[in-house]
């Protein structure tokens, strides 16, 4: 028997009106379980082969993984999650992208992007193309966003920090999906932290998180483009976040479809056609899935999800979007400009010109960024925090992204470090070296290269005797 006392009875009450009574018992002993741990393999990424992974129900790029060494060596310190070939994620933010189902050369939004497990993954799915715009109004977890995206290399994004519910104010109904994997309440983190349910579950975080829903999912609909679909999700079970949020976008629009959605052999259950008093549209208990902890198999197990997927049948009758007047200060480079600087790269590093083909590069307070035509146009019209990838400082020094992502292919102007200079230099140390090439004058940048990745880029110094660790501090262990 399961110790319900670590549960408040209030949410007991209410699941035990959700779920069937044979079920109960099974719910609560796995709500509070520790999730198994589990990791997306990008399109470019290589695996450990000493690794033990396991495949995951209808998720081709997740697994997941044993390690032999997982107490010396976390899995955040290895080169695979250094150099972007892996994202830690939890199974259900994976399979929200799935349902959404992206393509390339798409309009995509994801309006509440942090820190970046479904964003990184959608920009794979689009193969780094077209534009994916992804919003953050929280400006710390908006810095962790734009961090996970350059560790993976994306530079098809534009990172927007604005306050979601009103962004439809100041955006045309031009996206052809959208992602809103809505704030909530989060019952499903009493998988990572068995005290939430008894520290910090409350039903007022239930209808407080409700109220904004319901905007955020009315401002992500009135951006969708006509026959555009929409995926709303949260990490909880509560009615009132998931099937009355629907229901309210249903009665307020009636452009707006829900789809049915194929989970394939992924265990969960309907939506529900009443809780407690409160009765919903047949449509959406018909439509809606949830996934449970307690529901598991040998290629699924995750926590508390919701999921709805939504097409828009037309367009809106609407105001059309009053643009901010504040003045954007991103530049785009016209043809010689992007010249000067990739002519730059191939004579400092012999990396070929061709690797930045149909690619847009852009200045922003100095800094220049690489990304695509799309991204950039977008990004031109509307206020941002950043466009693409960063690959210059303001002092047009390399940045220890474009390192990472490119430096694998330079031909010349590199350095491979050993094992133990491979530890000093992640961790942020300055390497002694020997460097007689006469052509290499102090201030030269240099690659560092270990094995087959690119491990960020440095300086040389003191004559060549020393190399000065320029990697990004985001980065060092």
């Amino acid at each position: 028997m399961t110790d319900l006392q670590k549960f408040p009875d209030r949410f007991v009450e209410r699941i035990k009106e959700i779920l069937p009574k044979e079920e109960w018992e099974e719910f609560f002993i796995k709500a509070t379980e520790p999730l198994p741990k589990t990791i997306r393999v990008s399109s470019n990424g290589s695996p450990d082969p000493a690794w033990q992974l396991k495949k995951v129900s209808s998720i081709p790029e997740a697994f997941f993984i044993e390690r032999q060494n997982r107490d010396e060596l976390p899995l955040g310190k290895t080169l695979e999650h250094f150099s972007g070939q892996i994202y830690i994620a939890s199974l259900s933010s994976l399979l929200a992208v799935k349902v959404l189902d992206p393509h390339p050369k798409e309009k995509i939004m994801d309006l509440a992007a942090a820190p970046g497990s479904k964003t990184t993954f959608i920009a794979d799915l689009m193969q780094n193309t077209g534009c994916l715009v992804c919003n953050e109004p929280s400006s710390s977890r908006s810095a962790k966003l734009a961090s996970n995206l350059d560790r993976m290399g994306v530079m098809n994004n534009v990172v927007l920090q604005n306050d979601g519910s009103i962004l439809n104010n100041f955006i045309d109904q031009e996206f052809d999906r959208i992602l809103l994997d809505a704030p909530c309440s989060s019952e499903g983190y009493g998988r990572k932290d068995s005290d939430f349910f008894a520290k910090m579950w409350s039903e007022s975080k239930i209808f407080e998180a409700a109220k904004l829903q319901k905007k955020l999912i009315v401002s992500a609909f009135e951006m969708l483009r006509s026959e555009g679909i929409m995926v709303y999700s949260t990490c909880t079970s509560a009615p009132e976040e998931n099937e009355a949020v629907v229901e309210h976008l249903l009665e307020k629009f009636p452009e707006a479809e829900l789809l049915p959605i194929d989970l394939g052999d992924i265990p969960h259950t309907k939506g529900l056609n009443k809780f407690f008093d409160q009765e919903f549209n047949p449509q959406i208990s018909k439509n809606v899935c949830r996934l449970w902890p307690h529901l598991q198999t040998d290629t699924w197990n995750s926590e508390t999800f919701f999921l709805a997927k939504i097409q828009k049948k037309s367009p809106l009758s609407r105001v059309p979007p009053n643009k901010h007047l504040i003045k954007n200060t991103t530049r785009i480079y016209k043809k010689n400009q992007s010249a000067t600087v990739l002519t730059y790269l191939a004579k400092t590093f012999g990396i070929d010109r061709d690797h930045f083909t149909k690619k847009i590069l852009l200045e922003r307070n100095g800094d220049v960024f690489l990304t695509t035509k799309d991204a950039a146009q977008f990004a031109a019209k509307n206020p941002h925090r950043r466009c693409g990838l960063p690959i210059m400082d303001k002092n047009k020094n390399i940045t220890s992204q474009f390192a990472l992502h490119y430096g694998s292919l330079a031909t010349k102007n590199f350095i491979t470090i050993s094992e133990p200079e491979k530890e000093r230099w992640l961790a942020g140390y300055d390497l002694p070296v020997s460097i007689s090439n006469e052509e290499i004058k102090d201030g030269q940048e240099i690659l560092v290269r270990y094995e087959d990745l690119c491990l960020g880029n440095g300086k040389v110094q003191n004559g060549g005797m020393k190399l000065k660790n320029k990697l990004d501090r985001n980065l060092v262990f």
